[in-house]
């Protein structure tokens, strides 16, 4: 497991960023996250980018027993070692994925609400609650973008690069509403029981 660190002038706030989280995700998480670290770093605080957690079979995270894998037993280590103040993980998709994921019915179907698009095919919500409990995180962020495509990098990366330059996870909701107002608004009502 590789890391990138990028550092401001502090430690804290601490930003997590985790690709790669299961399955093949590696091949499309860390070509965006090798972009991502070359900007400039947090002017406070620091980041820590883990651009491929693992690489192998896939299991949901919103499945139980993802966190008895090698992948969520590994992230619960991070997570539980650095204890971030701000947390995002990258995930791809399949296109034929798409669907289900900003489904109105996924919460019926999957106990999670449906995830939202920003802009090209870029999309936003909170992780599995599965995730949630059991990491303690503090609305933790999921952006997904389609597998295998680098057409949207710069979409990905900037939105991505809002999380470092922002404080806290509310700031940068608001950095995103400022941008995307009708799309966060959504996020918003969606998510907002979880968002503190």
């Amino acid at each position: 497991m590789k890391v990138y660190k990028s550092e401001g002038d502090g430690v804290r706030p601490l930003r997590l960023f985790v690709g790669g989280v299961h399955g093949r995700e590696c091949r499309t998480t860390k070509p965006i996250f090798e972009k991502l670290v070359k900007l400039r770093g947090p002017r406070k605080g620091s980041a820590v980018v883990v651009p491929c957690l693992y690489m192998g079979r896939y299991i949901s995270t919103l499945d139980p027993e993802y966190l008895n894998s090698k992948a969520g037993r590994r992230l619960a280590r991070l997570v539980g070692r650095l204890k971030p103040d701000v947390y995002v993980e990258l995930h791809c998709y399949k296109s034929s994925s798409y669907r289900n994921l900003v489904s109105p019915d996924r919460f019926t179907l999957k106990g999670v609400p449906p995830l939202v698009e920003l802009e090209k095919g870029v999309l936003i919500g909170l992780v599995s609650p599965v995730l949630m409990a059991k990491l303690k995180l503090r609305t933790p962020i999921i952006v997904e973008t389609p597998c295998g495509s680098l057409d949207n990098l710069e979409v990905v990366v900037r939105i991505l690069k809002t999380f470092i330059d922002a404080h806290s996870v509310p700031e940068s909701l608001s950095i995103l509403s400022d941008r995307y107002p009708e799309q966060m608004n959504r996020v918003l009502k969606l998510y907002g029981k979880w968002m503190v």
